[in-house]
């Protein structure tokens, strides 16, 4: 009787025959036209695009609502990662933006958010990290911007860049992200808007608000910034209150009038303030260690933080070395007459 081997049984091939479904993120699927992704060169498939992104930002707010200053600050200093190729910028220290302000975003259409042609088989509903989520929104847009630009010649009208460009500003502005705002900025307010398309009026004075800002703070060009502002009131009779007491605040050291406007301005103009703050604080302290051998406690937070600090905060910031005697901090000690 010969030996015959068992037969060997699987329940079945489907496992064997298919891959699984690939996780893939809608925003990150898609590459830049300079590394040779063409899909964004279509018109169509650019404004689906959009629409996926303003979904992924609404999102990104309501997911973060209740520590949204917190999530708009979580940018890093690290470099891009394998996951996203958005360079991020060190803030400092996080942009406590006004809580009952919210960021603006472009309305979009349901017929748009399902227009898409390259949907992934299984997307990623939620990204809990604020910092890589916003670094990706941030990544997509420069993306989008880098096809619309390729095919700039080739559209009706700059209207949907415009609004693209105006979108991006907002958000790299509230995320601290300068690498993303400015660029974009500057080709909108000298390539975008022109006298046959125009910005609207709101819009233009929003933008030249920002660009001024942000010359005369970040960058700490004041020259330029008015320079900047007096041709935008001759060209379209820009004036803007705001604008010119913080302009006035930074020129004369005016401290307090500074944290004043600060608590009064909307999250964008606050978000740009905060650049000047860390020179303001330090400028404030030295001052302070210069003219008094103490001081009241309470005096100084509110002067060189605008009470966005507490004591221990600010110490531990700035490495201050006075010593705290219940309210009062002491500077330093009188000297003795021999």
């Amino acid at each position: 009787m010969s030996y015959q081997p068992p037969t060997l049984h699987r329940k079945s091939s489907a496992p064997w025959d298919r891959l699984r479904p690939v996780k893939q993120d809608p925003l990150e699927s898609v590459g830049f036209v300079s590394k040779g992704d063409n899909r964004l060169l279509n018109l169509k498939t650019q404004e689906s695009y959009y629409h996926k992104i303003t979904a992924r930002y609404m999102q990104f707010c309501a997911q973060n609502s209740k520590n949204l200053n917190e999530a708009f600050s979580s940018l890093s200093i690290n470099d891009s990662t394998s996951s996203s190729e958005c360079s991020r910028n060190s803030a400092g220290s996080s942009a406590r933006l006004s809580s009952d302000v919210r960021p603006t975003t472009p309305a979009y259409t349901a017929r748009g958010l399902s227009a898409s042609k390259f949907a992934p088989v299984q997307s990623v509903v939620a990204i809990v990290n604020p910092s890589e989520e916003l670094s990706m929104i941030l990544t997509a847009l420069r993306k989008l911007r880098e096809g619309i630009l390729a095919t700039s010649s080739s559209a009706s009208s700059p209207v949907f860049s415009q609004r693209v460009h105006v979108f991006n500003i907002r958000l790299a502005i509230l995320a601290l992200h300068p690498e993303s705002y400015h660029a974009s900025l500057r080709y909108l307010l000298t390539a975008l808007h022109s006298h046959k398309y125009p910005l609207s009026s709101t819009e233009l004075r929003e933008m030249l608000v920002y660009l001024i800002l942000d010359t005369a703070l970040r960058q700490d060009d004041l020259a330029e910034a008015y320079k900047i502002r007096s041709a935008a009131k001759m060209s379209s009779g820009f004036h803007d209150t705001q604008v010119d007491l913080i302009l006035r605040a930074v020129v004369t050291a005016d401290w307090p009038l500074f944290w004043r406007i600060r608590s009064k301005v909307d999250g964008y103009v606050r978000a740009i303030m905060h650049w000047k703050i860390d020179s303001l604080r330090r400028s404030v302290l030295k001052a302070i260690g210069k003219s008094y051998l103490k001081c009241d406690i309470d005096w100084i937070i509110k002067n060189a933080t605008g009470n966005e600090l507490d004591w221990d905060e600010l110490v531990q910031k700035e490495d201050i070395g006075w010593q705290r005697d219940g309210h009062v901090a002491i500077i330093r000690k009188p000297k003795l007459k021999s």
